[in-house]
């Protein structure tokens, strides 16, 4: 079964209700729940949710606080973050979402774990893709530069990181809920290929996994960052859920088929158990959606 983030529709639509009704007038059957549903949408729905829905993750941070001033976001805190307030908070947050999908019986918490303290070399890696120099040798000079000032600096966030896991894993084993790590889109965001690496060794054994992200492994792929496969190729044996969107130039998060995604190169990675969720944004169009979800179930399900 295939599922659909709320994210589609939060953004427009503030009741939760409506949202779940739109979802399954669409044909879906389950949900992941993610970070711009506030507290009181979720308190007002959680009755019909829990009666119409089936949930298989929620996507920290969620819910969201009701303060109008807080924008929804994976990164509302940062789990990499030296300031100890912060982290605490992080935590903390982070701590409710799992509750919330213990409450829902989600399988599964996404998480975002941070960034690196750097400049974001985003706008310079998106110049010299457009002009074609990405793999070029101006291109690769500049991407090795980043390289050394990202492990340079990356060692204190990635303690705060080591240290907030180290504290959410006992909460997510006694909730029986899986925490999974996302593969993200900016260069300087953490985890690299090698952090996860880091992550999977320190807590082997724990409920720990990966959630692989299509449109973020492609771009960064794009970008001269990482080949998108060699993620798949290394920790699909982890993969406890996968967001599902296409890709076209560095655009993400487009419906299935919309873009120049080769799925069956991806899907051929992805075990039958594994979470499976639409991660796309309004700017897709339903019929897409429900033709993309047609074509999967017709050829990876």
């Amino acid at each position: 079964m295939i599922g659909i983030s709320t994210c589609y529709l939060s953004e427009d639509v503030k009741d939760l209700k409506k949202i779940i009704d739109q979802i399954l007038r669409m044909g879906f059957e389950a949900i992941e729940l993610e970070y711009r549903i506030s507290e009181t949408q979720f308190k007002e729905a959680k009755s019909y949710l829990k009666k119409h829905i089936k949930v298989f993750s929620i996507h920290n941070y969620f819910p969201k606080p009701d303060e109008p001033y807080i924008k929804g976001s994976g990164d509302l805190y940062l789990l990499s973050s030296t300031d100890k307030d912060e982290l605490s908070e992080a935590i903390k947050h982070t701590v409710r979402t799992i509750e919330c999908a213990n409450d829902l019986e989600a399988k599964a918490v996404v998480l975002h774990l941070g960034r690196v303290d750097m400049p974001n070399p985003f706008e310079r890696l998106k110049e010299l893709f457009e002009k074609g120099k990405i793999n070029e040798e101006e291109g690769r000079s500049f991407i090795e530069e980043q390289r050394k000032i990202r492990r340079s600096k990356r060692q204190k966030n990635l303690d705060s990181v080591l240290k907030a896991l180290d504290k959410l894993i006992p909460y997510a084993e006694r909730y029986g809920v899986f925490l999974g790590i996302e593969n993200r889109f900016y260069f300087h965001e953490i985890p690299d290929i090698e952090e996860l690496r880091i992550i999977f060794k320190e807590f082997e054994g724990s409920n720990i996994r990966y959630w692989h992200d299509i449109g973020h492994a492609i771009v960064q792929e794009k970008l001269g960052i990482c080949p998108s496969e060699m993620f798949l190729e290394e920790f699909s044996d982890k993969m406890i859920g996968i967001h599902i969107h296409d890709v076209r130039g560095i655009e993400d998060h487009l419906a299935p088929g919309e873009g120049e995604v080769r799925f069956d190169e991806i899907m051929k990675f992805v075990r039958k158990e594994v979470i499976k969720i639409f991660e796309i944004h309004k700017k897709a169009k339903e019929e897409e959606i429900i033709k993309a979800k047609e074509m999967f179930y017709e050829r990876f399900l």
